[in-house]
This record gives structure tokens, sequence and C-alpha cells, in this order.
């Protein structure tokens, strides 16, 4: 299977540490190595998480609004907080990303958390959110939903 077909997927629990590192899934590694060739990362806060998106994603964001240059005012809104929050980050030598304080502060994350791959971008989630989130979700409900919406993803 080629690069191009590679993506996050999975869930992994980890300890962030007091300065704000924490280590990124070795296998979300070889998928930043493997498909994108770096490493970089760039972190935006979206409410309750964190997202770490591969450089070559965000460039591919970037493009898209430029081509497509939104003019209502909440997505520019939106766009404007986003952007506020974002940070460039790299990986160190032990597999770690250093979360900056005001990032963590934003989504209430303090040492438990929960990282899960998503396609082409990771999330960061403090444990208690996803646990209140996800943890309890029907899972057989949204399965029916899903299947009776899109029928033709063969869920």
């Amino acid at each position: 299977m080629g690069a191009q077909f590679l993506s996050f997927k999975g869930k992994s629990y980890h300890v962030i540490n007091d300065v704000g590192r924490v280590s990124i899934p070795a296998k979300f590694r070889d998928i930043l190595k493997a498909k994108y060739n770096d490493e970089a990362l760039i972190l935006v806060t979206l409410g309750t998480h964190i997202v770490a998106y591969p450089i070559a994603e965000w460039s591919k964001f970037e493009e898209m609004l430029e081509k497509e240059r939104p003019n209502d005012p909440k997505v520019n809104e939106f766009l404007r907080y986003m952007y506020s929050t974002a940070e460039d980050c790299s990986i160190d030598k032990q597999g770690r990303i250093l979360i900056p304080p005001h990032l963590r502060d934003s989504v209430s994350l303090k040492s438990d958390c929960v990282i899960i791959g998503l396609r082409n971008k990771i999330e960061i989630w403090p444990k208690e959110k996803w646990e209140e989130r996800y943890e309890k979700i029907n899972v057989g409900d949204l399965f029916d939903e899903l299947s009776s919406k899109f029928p033709e993803i063969n869920l």
C-alpha cells in the first residue's frame, strides 16, 4: 500500500509532563515520515481539544481558503479564532511535542490525555472530555443512523 493511503487511526492514552510535553504515538510518527516526509505539525484548538495537522495538510487547508475566499462573517470569525491559536510544533528526538500553555489552558488539558488519529490529522483530548463525549456513545444507534444516510460507504 502506497504512502498516499496512509491515515492516522487508533487511540492511545498519555500523560503530559509538567512543562507540556507529550509523546506522539510511534505509529503516527511513522506516518508523518512515510506520507509527509516531515515531522512538523501545526497545533490549533477547537474548543474541546487540540488538533495537530501535518504541515502538508495545513497547507492544503490554506490553499482552499485562498481559492474560496469565504465571505461569511461566521466563517471569518471561526478562522480568526483558529488562526489565533495556531502554533508551529516539532517532534523532538524522544518523540514528544511541546504544547504551549495557552493551548493547554484553552481546552483544560492538565495531565492525562487521549491521542487519536482521525484520517489526516491527530487530535489530543483531555482524558475526561474524551470519556465524557465518546466512551458513553451508543455506537449501535450511530451506526444505524449513518448506514441509512450513507448507504454507499457500506458501514
